[in-house]
């Protein structure tokens, strides 16, 4: 879903089609292998159009959301947004318990009682309460943004291999966001009332449970002209190349 009524020209509709299978399918495969996640399914969708007139926004609710931030450095400058609903951060979180548990093994031969004294404290033996809900908490906030490190770079370069403008995004920041500050600092901004964003609701069913992870690039107005422009400057042979068939990504 790309919203034509930007005025968007056919190859630029194209070519953030490209980004989205390109960028969404390679952020599908870096999730299953990273993190050691079963995904039944996905599906995605891309949305360009100002953050106030984003009916893609609406489906985050009231509720409190996990965010991650950085900044886009280079040719392109602005900021990313990854965005969870509590209740599929702490499903993911569920899922991840046996996974991060396996960061902590080492060779046969090691040290068990070691490797005891390594655990954190929501992998003990023994009942460590709320202690050990907040260090596993803690444990899934990292785990959330390394999350946003690896799909943000997978963006940015999809977003390079569509307009050929290099650029990387600032060490990322995970967060709790009960009052949805992050997104409504975006709205209230005189420049976020306007600005077209690049706004992209990924789902992904796990063990028969479907997940959603937002992703907003807020390129700068110029950056994000400079995107439009680069698009339709690029030469036929580039077309051609960029635009080869691929399989619409809608499942795997």
């Amino acid at each position: 879903m790309i919203a034509k009524q930007q005025s968007l020209t056919e190859k630029q509709l194209k070519s953030f089609d490209r980004f989205l299978v390109d960028g969404t399918r390679k952020a599908l495969n870096a999730l299953e292998v990273m993190f050691g996640l079963n995904i039944d399914s996905s599906d995605s969708t891309i949305e360009i159009a100002p953050a106030v007139n984003s009916e893609t926004l609406k489906h985050l609710g009231n509720g409190t959301l996990y965010v991650v931030s950085s900044s886009l450095v280079g040719d392109l400058q602005g900021s990313m947004l990854l965005l969870m609903r509590s209740d599929d951060f702490k499903y993911l979180g569920e899922m991840m318990r046996p996974i991060l548990s396996l960061l902590f093994l080492s060779a046969p031969d090691a040290d068990l009682s070691e490797l005891d004294s390594r655990k954190p404290d929501w992998m003990q033996d023994n009942d460590t309460g709320s202690s050990g809900d907040t260090a596993f908490d803690e444990q899934m906030m990292d785990t959330l943004a390394e999350m946003g490190n690896v799909l943000f770079g997978l963006y940015t370069k999809a977003m390079c291999n569509i307009c050929a403008l290099n650029s990387h995004h600032s060490v990322p920041e995970a967060s709790r966001d009960p009052e949805q500050r992050a997104i409504q600092k975006l709205l209230s901004s005189s420049e976020g009332k306007r600005q077209l964003r690049m706004i992209i609701e990924n789902e992904f069913v796990m063990t028969g449970r479907p997940i959603k992870i937002w992703c907003l690039i807020s390129p700068e107005q110029k950056s994000f002209q400079e995107i439009l422009g680069r698009i339709e400057n690029r030469n036929d042979h580039q077309d051609q190349r960029l635009f080869r068939p691929v399989q619409k990504f809608v499942s795997m």
